[in-house]
């Protein structure tokens, strides 16, 4: 029964992990759109950028996060991974302005084909989206892989276990698109 319990306990962490992860990914994609929103507009261009490029970082996170977790399917090598994703979104706000900045003038300064406006906001909000984004949303993506492979016991239960994971991840999400948007940011 004590090992029925710690398995049960690490479960529930594990779980919590699952779902703040995916929280945690789509509040930074809604804030991130407020940081990007003084230098470069809040165009659909600017949002394709920050949606495609999110989703990009997602999809390598999965992959390397199948492999990483073949590797050593321990629970702290996760908590290790998340804790690296949330020191680098912490530190966001505070490198964004410069990091901003520089990509803003870059692409003022360019002399393209295109409408100057444009060039910025696509250009411009790519640069920002990759320097600022890209490792702690690609962490961020190797977490449900990661929680799968230690949540299988047994090879038959592998596809409840991947549904588990995936629906709560998904509900994290939910959450984490209206909280920023209506709690967080307004305040």
């Amino acid at each position: 029964t004590r090992a029925l319990r710690r398995y049960r306990r690490a479960t529930w962490v594990l779980l919590l992990v699952v779902f703040g992860s995916g929280m945690t990914t789509m509040a930074v994609e809604m804030a991130a759109s407020r940081l990007l929103g003084p230098y470069f507009g809040d165009s659909i261009l600017v949002w394709a950028n920050l949606i495609g490029l999110i989703l990009i970082y997602l999809t390598v996170g999965a992959y390397l996060g199948g492999r990483w977790a073949d590797r050593s399917p321990r629970p702290e090598t996760l908590y290790l991974i998340t804790t690296a994703a949330a020191v680098w979104i912490a530190l966001v706000p505070l490198v964004a302005p410069p990091v901003l900045r520089v990509a803003q003038q870059a692409f003022t300064r360019a002399n393209v084909t295109m409408g100057a406006f444009e060039a910025l906001q696509i250009g411009g909000s790519f640069i920002g989206v990759v320097v600022l984004l890209a490792p702690p949303i690609t962490l961020l993506g190797t977490v449900s892989p990661f929680a799968i492979r230690l949540s299988t016991r047994q090879v038959r239960s592998a596809g409840s276990s991947a549904g588990r994971i995936y629906a709560l991840s998904t509900v994290g999400s939910i959450l984490g698109t209206f909280s920023p948007v209506l709690l967080t940011i307004p305040a």
